[in-house]
């Protein structure tokens, strides 16, 4: 039943870090409506769009015009007001999700080839399954963070004609299924701890 529950895992596994991957690299997290003709578009976690936006605070006047990386030279002088403190936390958090995520994966694959000897498997499972936390954990309050602070108007302009995207919806998804691989890989490892009980224990004596 271990074995069985690991691949269940291992699908959820999968599935959160191809969302997550989704979420880290699109610039969807946040969306003007079409109907607003506002000079924000979009932006993700490393890019913003613009539409002939001037920042009121540069008196050169200069006009953003498209889609650029966070820390490409276009955005240089207005860089400090793209990345407040709260953005840059949920870049590290979001980071560190999708490292957690893409590690554990890759343990929990070597895991069901057989790499780890029997012994191991239930210190493998609840380490894992506490990694699924803790990501979960951490996504949590970047969910909440950005979902806030969004709404923000010293950020990117008029807040109130945009919304969440789906980069944050799978973001979302992505932490779901982080959290059942997690619930899984706990009754792996309860399997797990009693089988090797079982087998350290021998055979029954009549």
């Amino acid at each position: 039943m271990a074995v069985v529950k690991s691949v269940i895992a291992l699908i959820f596994s999968i599935v959160s870090v191809v969302f997550l991957v989704s979420a880290f690299a699109s610039p969807y997290w946040v969306e003007s409506f079409q109907k607003a003709d506002n000079k924000f578009v979009k932006c993700g976690l490393w890019e913003f769009c613009f539409n002939d936006y001037t920042f009121w605070k540069d008196y050169n006047g200069k006009r953003y015009k498209g889609c650029w990386y966070i820390f490409s030279q276009q955005y240089r002088n207005i860089w400090e007001w793209l990345s407040p403190p709260w953005f840059i936390s949920v870049q590290v958090m979001v980071s560190v999700c999708l490292l957690i995520d893409v590690v554990a994966t890759f343990i929990l694959i070597l895991m069901v080839i057989g790499t780890f000897p029997e012994f191991l498997h239930s210190v493998v499972f609840f380490g894992i399954s506490f990694a699924y936390f803790f990501q979960v954990f951490l996504a949590f309050i970047a969910m909440v963070v950005f979902g806030v602070f969004k709404e923000d108007r010293q950020w990117v302009p008029r807040p109130d004609q945009n919304y969440l995207s789906w980069s944050y919806g799978f973001f979302v998804i992505s932490a779901i299924f982080a959290l059942f691989s997690g619930l899984v890989l706990i009754k792996s490892g309860q399997d797990a701890n009693r089988l090797s009980r079982k087998s350290y224990n021998g055979p029954p004596r009549y």
